[in-house]
């Protein structure tokens, strides 16, 4: 069970629990463990909200009678009860549904018991406050625009509006993370020099760092979001027969619909291979993954078509299939992916499916600006789960250290203890 969310011990605990075969001290060590989890970090699946909330409506009748002095035992909605809302849920879903039953149902023992404490307390010389706590933050809008004559302007602090122009388009910060390239009209762009005006495809390239996150709006309206570590380079207005950008990490595309310019997307710097892999777009939103750290790059489908080759390789995509570029240059398609989890980043949320810890921690380092650094062996659990990107640092590893794995953070650095 080391692909749960919790550790073996921990569902031991809520078990023995149940069943009244806990000792004291068993109590004791669920009860710490209980009070150091923020269950508002977590993201529960849709199919899972209802049983929540049976439970939370448990929770509030036992609270009640609490207050009202009643001693008889607390209200316990059982599983059985629950049987048809846990039909689609996945067996570490149940073991959680479980954990937060047991809490629900010793919530009044648990009042009870930090009552007590601070009452306790109370009589005592007050503690010292404890030194402050660092914490790393999330990412945000960071981007770096590189214009065709090689200067380069920083958006995250950058002023809001027009910032420069290049050929016959308008560059234009919007407010919220987003750049856009606005075509001029011939009377918009006669006042400019010669050098302006000209029809000479020029090209721009915006990057984001670790830790950093951008959309951007193309000429044709198409639209790009950009997750960290990743970059796209991009003419400032299209010519001849297609449209065609370069991207290296990790991008959503949102392609305006052009039957006569085709779309073309090229991931290179994938593993070092000079030879890019082409996306040949025929429909309209698709996620790209080409980390250069990553061993397979992968294009999802969401909506329209898209065709993926690279060298003699090659597969065609519909809505909800995934392609899946090997080492070896071999490309595969999956069938049925998880469009959902492929895309979860461009919608602020982790979300790990069956993953191994190396893969998380990739994701967290690059999202924010971290290194990860293994102290023994690397772990091999695997972990499933959904945290908000909005999550501070601590937050995130607090969850991993639900299923034992301990984490040192120091110098902008996690070092993973095996």
């Amino acid at each position: 069970m080391t692909d749960l969310p919790y550790s073996n011990r921990i569902l031991e605990l809520a078990d023995k629990w149940i069943k009244g075969s806990i000792t004291e001290s068993e109590k004791n060590e669920f009860i710490d463990w209980y009070r150091r989890f923020d269950d508002h970090e977590l993201l529960l699946t849709p199919e899972f909200k209802p049983l929540i909330k049976g439970l939370e409506a448990d929770m509030l009748v036992n609270i009640r009678r609490r207050i009202a002095g009643d001693e008889s035992p607390p209200i316990r909605t059982t599983p059985s009860e629950h049987k048809g809302r846990l039909v689609k849920i996945k067996t570490w879903q149940i073991a959680a549904a479980a954990i937060l039953l047991l809490t629900a149902s010793m919530l009044p023992f648990l009042l009870a018991r930090k009552t007590r404490r601070e009452n306790a307390v109370a009589l005592q010389k007050p503690a010292p406050a404890p030194p402050p706590r660092t914490d790393i933050l999330p990412g945000s809008n960071k981007a770096i625009l590189t214009l065709a004559n090689g200067s380069t302007i920083t958006l995250d602090s950058a002023h809001n509006g027009n910032l420069t122009q290049q050929g016959n388009t308008l560059v234009v910060k919007s407010a919220g993370g987003s750049l856009r390239y606005n075509l001029l009209s011939k009377d918009q762009g006669k006042d400019q020099s010669n050098q302006q005006r000209s029809n000479a495809v020029a090209y721009n390239v915006l990057s984001t760092p670790r830790g950093g996150q951008y959309q951007l709006v193309l000429p044709d309206g198409s639209r790009v979001w950009l997750n960290a570590a990743s970059s796209i380079r991009y003419p400032t207005a299209f010519a001849g027969a297609n449209r065609e950008v370069e991207v290296t990490g990790e991008a959503y595309f949102e392609i305006a619909k052009n039957a006569a310019m085709p779309f073309r997307v090229l991931t290179v710097n994938h593993l070092g291979d000079t030879d890019p892999m082409a996306v040949d777009v025929l429909g309209t939103d698709f996620n790209v993954n080409a980390y250069a750290d990553e061993s397979v790059a992968r294009t999802t489908l969401v909506e329209g078509m898209v065709r993926v080759s690279k060298g003699n390789s090659k597969t065609l995509l519909q809505p909800g299939q995934q392609s899946e570029l090997q080492k070896n240059g071999a490309i595969t398609r999956v069938a049925d992916a998880d469009v959902e989890k492929a895309v979860a980043w461009r919608n602020g949320i982790f979300e790990f499916g069956d993953e191994e810890l190396p893969v998380i921690m990739r994701q967290i380092s690059r999202w924010y600006d971290v290194d990860v650094v293994y102290q023994g062996p690397v772990p091999t659990d695997r972990f499933t789960g959904r945290v908000t990107r909005n999550t501070s640092l601590s937050g995130v590893l607090k969850i991993l250290k639900l299923s034992d794995v301990q984490f040192t953070v120091a110098d902008n650095k996690i070092i993973v203890h095996s």
